[in-house]
């Protein structure tokens, strides 16, 4: 990767954010496949530091911890964030300065906007298209939605020219287009409603694939789950059962939804290479979360810290971005702000918790720079009951380990059991499970450099 020379053209960004995508969909999105992650970078080990969708998002937007940034659930959401003074520091302020101009679309934080005006738009942000929870005429926000438009509350009826991911992919080309004629580089952030539930595809795309089936993995209908903490197994006995039929049939509908945001990235990539910008764009794509359906015999969700939920797809393309470029190492979501600061040449927070990546697209570097080998995983606020699940955890290279709210633990080697069939904190003896709990507790508690230094300090007498 070339490093950012302020004589240069500031590259353009956007950053494509899908809603409880996993890994299943990413062969059905043809164009992404091809356009994104053959002409720049996959990332095989990208984590999500809490699985559910607001505490994530605000780590994407201040690239901090869950237990930094304050939120945790998905309840209060917004509120909490624009409480505890959030929205005036984050990657929209650090663009802003640098010169860029600034867009979000689609979905922001969960119940935004709560505690505010509806008409709130949060600093930093130049152009502002963000669905009104507290306007929803729908269960979702496909259709039936309204749009805060720069201040203006904007219907959207049940036409098919209605259909929010169209929407959005027009309103995203408008503000390139203009951006293009002012000449000043973008930052666009784009966060459409699929494929979360119910997951309702464009009408154009409601009869394809229909035969195609959820991959199932041996962690499907896990026959044994009584090493399970109860946590775990009363989700199941309180979601009910969730059979092969379900899954297949509720994988069809994603797939199917996901076909309109594929067709985004196609017409975004397309009017780049018209405008002559594509080659000074960062096109970033990815999740806020996992998603699961029918592994550990439990009904479709998130919000665990097993696999499904925690890993998502992120891929890349942009100036420097070899194509078909795999990155190997453990990246999250705390890392997408300083990342996407420092391909801008912008200043990021010194409260950030992340490390930017950046570095990795450097094919010629002459020595591996240190990386992080441990990942906090949190969720559930520690000052209240939590109304689901709470836990912290911790994510290895190779292992997994978690502590709920309970006192039940979970422990996971990933390398024999990939799948995570057998919880195997019962085998561990008493000195291993003192050290890992030491760890845990700086992980959870840690801030800034103490974040980064605790991911790296990986205990030698660790014995599984």
């Amino acid at each position: 990767m070339q490093k950012f020379d302020p004589n240069d053209p500031p590259p353009n960004i956007i950053f494509i954010m899908a809603d409880d995508m996993d890994f299943t969909l990413l062969p059905y999105l043809e164009h992404t496949n091809r356009l994104i992650a053959q002409e720049g970078a996959v990332f095989t080990n990208y984590f999500v530091t809490s699985p559910v969708c607001c505490p994530s998002r605000a780590s994407i937007l201040r690239g901090q911890y869950p237990h930094n940034t304050g939120v945790f659930e998905n309840s209060p959401g917004f509120e909490q964030f624009h409480d505890k003074g959030n929205n005036a520091d984050t990657i929209a302020t650090w663009m802003k300065r640098a010169g860029y101009t600034t867009s979000y679309m689609g979905k922001f934080l969960n119940l935004y906007p709560a505690g505010v005006k509806r008409t709130y738009v949060p600093p930093g942000w130049d152009d502002w298209r963000v669905f009104l929870t507290s306007e929803r005429k729908s269960a979702d926000f496909f259709t039936n939605y309204v749009l805060n438009e720069n201040g203006k509350l904007v219907d959207y009826g049940e036409s098919a020219e209605d259909y929010s991911t169209d929407v959005l992919t027009n309103k995203a080309i408008e503000f390139i287009n203009q951006s293009a004629q002012t000449r000043s580089p973008f930052f666009l952030f784009i966060s459409p409603y699929a494929p979360h539930g119910p997951s309702t595809p464009a009408p154009r795309h409601s009869e394809l694939f229909l035969d195609v089936e959820y991959p199932k993995g041996e962690s499907f209908h896990e026959a044994d789950t009584s090493d399970k903490p109860l946590i775990i197994r009363n989700i199941r006995e309180s979601g009910g059962s969730f059979e092969v039929g379900d899954a297949d049939a509720l994988f069809v509908k994603r797939v199917q939804s996901m076909l309109a945001v594929d067709e985004m990235v196609l017409a975004l990539v397309q009017l780049l290479e018209q405008n002559g910008q594509l080659d000074n764009t960062y096109i970033f794509f990815t999740s806020d979360n996992g998603f699961h359906m029918g592994e550990h015999d439990l009904p479709s969700g998130k919000m665990l810290p097993y696999e499904e939920d925690i890993r998502v797809p992120l891929l890349i393309r942009g100036p420097g971005i070899q194509p078909n470029t795999t990155i190997q190492e453990m990246t999250a979501n705390i890392d997408i702000a300083p990342t996407i600061a420092e391909l801008a040449g912008a200043r990021s927070a010194s409260f950030v918790d992340g490390r930017s990546f950046a570095h990795f697209f450097d094919q010629q570097q002459a020595e591996p720079q240190e990386w992080r080998s441990a990942l906090l995983i949190e969720i559930g606020d520690p000052d209240r009951e939590s109304p689901v699940i709470a836990y912290r955890g911790i994510r290895g290279e190779s292992f997994v380990y978690v502590e709920y709210e309970n006192g039940e633990i979970e422990f996971y080697d990933l390398i024999a059991d990939p799948y995570q069939l057998m919880n195997i904190a019962g085998t561990l003896d008493t000195e291993t499970l003192l050290i890992l709990h030491a760890w845990l507790e700086e992980l959870k508690s840690c801030q800034t450099d103490a974040c980064r230094k605790f991911e790296m300090t990986v205990p030698d007498n660790i014995k599984y």
